[in-house]
């Protein structure tokens, strides 16, 4: 019988790497800017109107207008030394007014031409940060939010104010990107932030991932998303657990404006409630229904752009 502890210790050290191996292959997937989110963007593909047809056309035509604009381009160095790079796009004419818009997962500021495009035709300045692994930014690893919180305040203090000590500013972010603006209104900010525009932003990252643990891989939250959490702690320099929309809209002084889809699946609509009930701002919430992940602009435009206005309006000179 003196197989028996062998077999034991033999069976517990094989569960130990595969789980390790399955923690770090999550890590890459969820956080690692080098490594491909194939297998996660396929998963939480959009079947609708990011799929076929005028919508997804329209997205497309407003992303190749983008990338043929003319910007200025903005440099800035991060807390731990990244060098960051943002594209402005100004006003026709001279404007006070600005917006900070913030790209989702996976993506990069030339991402979110719908967005760009229609404050620009409205007269306002566009600034378009790459985050951090994004883009022209450097970084190894995402930030999801939490480290970008710090830089969109370096973009605002650094870029927006020194050139436009006038400006009023509005921060618009889309996925990822919401949520960096939900996480960015929890800290100080200049009065010169009037007010935000979170699309489909996320409760907290620790959720996130563990929604898409069990979706994309099938897997069970512990251990892995413990020993992935020791991994993000060490290697990127944040928890999953510490990055959380919800308790920095707790804190939150910026008037907010909440968009999500009532279809969303790949950031469930149930975050929606979440974020909106513990924000301690001043607060309106827009539910475009049948919209998928991302998708309330395009299957709504003059609802969702009309609502936008009409909530940050009331925060402008």
């Amino acid at each position: 019988m003196l197989w028996i502890p062998v077999v034991i210790v033999a069976a517990a050290a094989l569960f130990l790497i595969v789980v390790f191996v399955a923690a770090n292959k999550i890590f890459d997937v969820a956080v690692n800017a080098k490594k491909t989110k194939k297998k996660v963007l396929e998963t939480n593909a959009n079947k609708s109107a990011d799929g076929a047809g005028r919508e997804k056309t329209e997205k497309e035509r407003a992303n190749e207008w983008l990338r043929g604009q003319e910007f200025t381009i903005h440099s800035q160095r991060s807390r731990d030394g990244l060098l960051l790079v943002a594209r402005e796009l100004a006003a026709k004419e001279p404007s006070h007014l600005w917006a900070v818009c913030v790209h989702g997962f996976s993506g990069n500021g030339l991402n979110l031409g719908l967005a760009a495009r229609h404050w620009h035709e409205q007269g306002w300045n566009v600034l378009l940060p790459d985050l951090r692994g994004s883009g022209d930014s450097e970084g190894d690893y995402y930030g999801m939010g939490w480290l970008d919180r710090h830089d969109i305040i370096g973009w605002i203090r650094g870029t927006v104010l020194e050139k436009d000590p006038g400006a009023q500013v509005v921060l618009h972010g889309v996925s990822m990107g919401a949520a960096t603006v939900m996480m960015t209104t929890g800290e100080q900010l200049p009065e010169n932030v009037r007010a935000a525009v979170e699309d489909c932003g996320y409760t907290d990252v620790w959720e996130e991932f563990t929604i898409q643990l069990r979706k994309v891989f099938g897997l069970p939250q512990f251990p892995i998303m413990h020993i992935a959490n020791i991994m993000a702690k060490r290697r990127a320099g944040y928890s999953f657990r510490e990055a959380s929309s919800v308790r920095q809209v707790k804190k939150s002084r910026t008037p907010t404006l909440f968009i999500h889809g009532g279809e969303d699946t790949f950031v469930p609509f149930f975050m929606l409630d979440e974020v909106y009930g513990a924000a301690a701002c001043e607060k309106e919430k827009l539910v475009v229904s049948g919209a998928q992940h991302g998708e309330s602009v395009q299957l709504e435009p003059q609802r969702y752009w009309d609502t936008v206005h009409a909530f940050v309006g009331k925060y402008l000179n």
